[in-house]
């Protein structure tokens, strides 16, 4: 008998939460499940409280915690992340090996002087983009991104019959392959290297 009665009791819960116990108490096949429902549920005063605030309350006492809340940081302020993002490219551009490169931008004809890592330009693709006009130039494109096959800038003047002047800086001289010897001020304009019309022979 104890196991038919074992068996019955999920489905005496099922029947206890859709009916009141009264409607259940007068059934005339039910009686006897309904008294035994009632002393099943004297026995845990928890189980008499409707089924939601049941599992409310069952929840809270099995997650209650005394861990310091909260216990993760809140988050970071969209300013902030991109601060920590720059200081740490900042701090990796340091140890990293770069070109620097100079060029005349050709729709606005503005001169500005550019840094872009090594690995970038002989693995990846690399545009700079103008200060003045805001024109991007491609100067390598390994990735296929606007070239079919792996380009690097000496390879696009080589198409258009130019070539890439190559050189080394030292402080703001430009020293260059040719063996001239080059300075621009902050505006571009050259200060050093020009012809310079005042000496006399």
């Amino acid at each position: 008998m104890r196991s038919f009665t074992s068996g019955l009791r999920p489905l005496n819960a099922l029947v206890s939460q859709v009916q009141p116990y009264t409607a259940v108490a007068r059934t005339r096949s039910s009686r006897f499940l309904s008294t035994q429902s009632l002393s099943l549920h004297s026995a845990r005063p928890s189980t008499l409280l409707p089924r939601p605030q049941r599992v409310f309350a069952q929840t809270q006492l099995r997650h209650n915690s005394h861990a310091p809340r909260p216990l993760t940081e809140s988050p970071k302020s969209q300013a902030e992340q991109e601060a920590e993002w720059e200081a740490q490219n900042q701090e990796r551009r340091k140890d990293e090996e770069a070109y620097r490169i100079t060029f005349t931008c050709k729709p606005c004809g503005h001169r500005s002087a550019h840094r872009m890592s090594k690995q970038g330009y002989h693995r990846g693709t690399v545009l700079i983009q103008c200060p003045s006009c805001n024109s991007r130039h491609v100067m390598s494109d390994h990735l296929g991104v606007f070239f079919e096959k792996k380009t690097t800038l000496e390879d696009i003047l080589k198409e258009k019959g130019q070539t890439l002047t190559h050189g080394h800086t030292e402080g703001n001289l430009e020293f260059w392959e040719d063996g001239s010897v080059k300075s621009y001020d902050l505006e571009g304009k050259e200060i050093l290297g020009a012809p310079d019309d005042d000496k006399s022979a």
